[in-house]
């Protein structure tokens, strides 16, 4: 995993698969701000649990503060949290008992991990679904996106020809290429020649028609990084994937 907003979707996964048990081995909320990326709320106080995007005015019973790189270096095990803690690399404020059950979380998020790999091939269509549970609208879109990528792919890199990066406010990101082989969408952040950055509810706006791209732009609803030919090319990928996903 290399970005929060990855580690944050697949993370809001992993709480809904492991339902109640986990709910009553942590009894409380977590609020992450990650410096740079966003704030993120665990809340495991009642059951289903959820992680849900986060601000600076909601509570928590525990608020750590920390980095976006300690964050994901934390996550994948190469940073150890009580040195990060004596180095001041992580702040926490609140109930510190809490503190100590952040490992039942990560535990469950690596064996939602393991158990998404063991999963047989044929269900691969379904890249994107570790977003879905996570209460983005658009999670069925890249469904429908992945079973195009699937189904065109060939076709699609050939009009595309680029590979483009959805950051989907709150916690969604999608990496989609279709520069290479027979196009992938995959879930997670990665370098691409062209970065989006727009909230769930306007790019759901801008795919049924409603909201016109141009005009998000110029409104600043939709952010783009890198080429911008290829953000002409939007509308080919929603267009392939429509048939696909229940809009």
């Amino acid at each position: 995993m290399s970005s929060a907003a990855e580690v944050f979707t697949i993370m809001a996964a992993a709480v809904a698969d492991a339902g109640e048990a986990l709910v009553k081995k942590v009894n409380g909320s977590i609020k992450f701000d990650v410096k740079g990326a966003g704030m993120w709320l665990i809340n495991l106080k009642a059951a289903p649990g959820a992680v849900t995007a986060s601000n600076a005015g909601e509570k928590a019973d525990l608020t750590i503060t920390i980095s976006e790189p300690d964050f994901v270096d934390l996550i994948n095990e190469k940073l150890n949290p009580q040195a990060a803690f004596m180095k001041g690399k992580i702040k926490v404020k609140g109930n510190m008992g809490l503190a100590m059950k952040l490992s039942a979380v990560t535990n469950a998020t690596k064996a939602y991990l393991a158990k998404q790999k063991k999963a047989p091939a044929a269900a691969a269509p379904a890249a994107a679904a570790p977003a879905a549970t996570s209460g983005l609208k658009s999670a069925a879109l890249f469904v429908g996106i992945g079973e195009a990528v699937k189904t065109q792919g060939p076709a699609l890199v050939a009009k595309v020809k680029g590979t483009i990066q959805f950051n989907i406010a709150p916690g969604g990101a999608w990496f989609l290429d279709l520069k290479n082989g027979n196009g992938s969408l995959e879930t997670g952040s990665k370098p691409a020649d062209l970065t989006i950055n727009v909230s769930d509810e306007d790019f759901m706006a801008i795919a049924d028609g409603k909201l016109n791209a141009q005009q998000a732009f110029m409104k600043g609803k939709l952010k783009v990084k890198g080429n911008m030919g290829l953000a002409m090319k939007l509308n080919i990928v929603i267009d392939a994937a429509k048939p696909k996903a229940k809009l």
